[in-house]
């Protein structure tokens, strides 16, 4: 049990009020202040939502002038200089995105089609074929056939399997083009007609293999 300090007594005990330690501890507690946020009453919250609003609208209001000032255009410079050092684009107008993109895929020389004889050309092959014998079913398989290569368009290019106008040669299949192959809808269909009976027989056997594979 301790004795309690009785200065008028003549107690010489220094009251712990007046020890360094309690003027630190008020000293602290008085600093922690500006840190706590302030105690409010009930009828004083709205006022503090305010407040807070007020400040975030300020402190928005900053942050977009610095965006639009030039401080944001040098620091964007900076980093982007930083970029360069490090063995990016060089640093002028070319972006990262114009730097990175591949060069454009070579364009057939034949283009995508768009002759519109189409029904002479088929004309041509049905008179064609009858020479070879191939009427009836054998036509039907025939124009089936080159129908889906092609719709009988002489000038098409079929980028996904490489075949070329209205009979769907491939380079890579069936070697060198024929002389004159690129220009003429005639030259085109007696090729195909040869190639059909010396590789395949008749148009039906030709017409079930390409439903197959795509390729003849």
């Amino acid at each position: 049990m301790t004795t309690p300090h009785r200065p008028e007594l003549g107690d010489s005990r220094r009251d712990s009020s007046t020890r360094p330690s309690g003027r630190v501890n008020r000293r602290l507690n008085k600093a922690l202040c500006w840190f706590r946020p302030a105690q409010r009453e009930n009828g004083d919250r709205g006022a503090g939502f305010v407040e807070i609003g007020v400040v975030t609208v300020f402190a928005a209001a900053i942050i977009t002038l610095v965006y639009q000032s030039e401080i944001s255009s040098t620091f964007n410079n900076g980093v982007r200089q930083m970029v360069c050092l490090v063995g990016g684009p060089e640093c002028g107008d070319e972006t990262w995105v114009d730097h990175d993109r591949p060069e454009d895929p070579e364009e057939y020389e034949w283009g995508g089609g768009g002759d519109n004889n189409h029904a002479d050309n088929q004309n041509i092959a049905m008179q064609s074929a009858t020479a070879y014998g191939w009427t009836d079913q054998e036509w039907t398989c025939l124009d089936s056939m080159w129908s889906q290569m092609s719709g009988w368009d002489p000038s098409i290019v079929d980028p996904e399997y490489g075949t070329h106008g209205i009979v769907g040669f491939n380079p890579a299949v069936h070697g060198a083009m024929p002389d004159g192959f690129q220009n003429s809808a005639s030259v085109q269909i007696d090729w195909g007609l040869s190639y059909i009976e010396s590789t395949y027989g008749t148009p039906c056997q030709a017409w079930s293999y390409w439903q197959s594979t795509k390729s003849y």
